[in-house]
């Protein structure tokens, strides 16, 4: 194994990860974070194993628009792809010049996404990732405020996250961009589609959040009960979202009164996956944790 490839640990899955994600609609689970670590789960997050990677990059994010066809993105601007559920990864963009980290990507199918991070740096792919162009000067953003989170909902339209309130959304697969009347000054972490098609919720530091139900068009204060900064989410089917963040908090949106809980051990937890028998699986600090999920969404918080 070439220097350049991530080294292969035995504590790899109790180490920092930084997102998790359900392969497409299939049975598999992929987490991602320090030191290019990449891990699968064939068993609903029992079990992990970590794979070859090509970087040794500190990965943020990772997105698989189907069951086989999956990327990562990272420090240096890295960007992986597998074609094989994560079995196998090779390098398909990095920008050492530009030294920067990527801190999302969103793949809308296997052929079109795109990257975004810090500084307003954000690229587009159109033929599955054999070429990326750069979409810094489609989107307004005099200040290169960092790029944090982006999404497709339900109907379609893109929103874009970022600091100092940056929200913005696009309702032309990207093509244009039109920033948003944004609610909060502070930076936002997260965005995940709501249960309608035309909502979604944002969130980010202090325990802010706000839903739309009209695509960005305006949006709602959520009271989260928790003044810890909010990282990560997942929606759980029947159960609504839950949100993950600093000192082991989770936040349960789901039934007329939304719940806060806090992991005995206040990890921070920076992302969640609904794994296929319907557990909650976290990634965080500490790597990554199971958790039961029922009505409401998180039944206990006891590590599994």
């Amino acid at each position: 194994m070439t220097s350049d490839h991530a080294v292969l640990s035995e504590k790899a899955a109790s180490s920092l990860l930084l997102d998790i994600t359900r392969a497409g609609s299939g049975q598999r689970l992929v987490a991602v974070g320090d030191r290019g670590h990449i891990l699968i789960s064939d068993n609903n997050g029992y079990d992990w194993r970590q794979v070859s990677v090509p970087s040794r990059q500190m990965l943020t994010a990772v997105s698989f628009p189907s069951a086989t066809t999956g990327f990562a993105v990272g420090h240096d601007a890295v960007i992986l792809k597998s074609t094989d559920g994560g079995d196998s990864w090779v390098k398909v963009y990095d920008d050492l010049d530009a030294e920067v980290p990527l801190l999302d990507i969103m793949m809308m199918d296997e052929q079109t996404g795109f990257a975004v991070g810090a500084y307003g740096y954000i690229v587009r792919t159109e033929d599955g990732g054999e070429t990326w162009d750069d979409w810094f000067d489609m989107i307004e953003n005099e200040e290169e405020f960092h790029y944090n989170a982006i999404t497709r909902i339900g109907d379609g339209t893109l929103l874009l996250a970022g600091e100092a309130g940056l929200l913005y959304r696009s309702q032309d697969d990207g093509e244009t961009w039109e920033l948003l009347d944004s609610p909060y000054q502070g930076s936002f972490f997260g965005i995940i589609p709501g249960s309608d098609p035309v909502s979604a919720v944002v969130f980010g530091l202090r325990g802010n959040a706000f839903k739309t139900t009209d695509a960005g068009a305006a949006w709602v204060e959520v009271d989260t009960g928790t003044d810890q900064t909010l990282f990560g989410a997942v929606h759980i089917d029947g159960n609504g979202q839950v949100i993950v963040g600093s000192s082991g908090t989770l936040f349960e949106m789901s039934g007329p009164e939304p719940q806060v809980h806090t992991r005995s051990d206040r990890a921070t937890l920076l992302s969640a996956s609904e794994a296929p028998d319907n557990s909650l699986v976290v990634v965080g600090e500490t790597g990554v944790h199971r958790m039961p999920v029922g009505k409401p969404a998180v039944a206990t918080l006891s590590e599994q």
